[in-house]
């Protein structure tokens, strides 16, 4: 693993709808599988990044990378890839808009 990170984790009303559960559990599943659910990763569930409709999405620092789409598959691929592999996973990569 590269280094300690901190993801936060969408569960507002619409990426909750958009499977947010699912994705928590997918990537908790990971984390227990790696050994990176007390060692290096902390997970934050937080109630919107003002992303609504491309959700489930999360970011994660300290990189500050941000993911959308995120589901079962793509939360095992983040575990496997930037946090064990240090690379960031570019198909769910997602610059954030802010609104105006």
């Amino acid at each position: 693993m590269v280094g300690r990170y901190h993801l936060f984790l969408c569960t507002g009303p619409t990426c909750s709808q958009q499977g947010a559960e699912e994705t928590l559990h997918a990537l908790q599943r990971a984390l227990i599988e790696r050994g990176l659910q007390r060692h290096g990763v902390r997970v934050t569930l937080c109630r919107c990044l003002g992303q609504c409709g491309n959700g489930p999405n999360i970011v994660i620092y300290p990189e500050g990378a941000w993911y959308s789409h995120v589901d079962e598959r793509g939360a095992h691929d983040i575990v496997e890839n930037h946090f064990v592999g240090g690379t960031l996973v570019s198909r769910l990569l997602h610059e954030p808009l802010d609104p105006d």
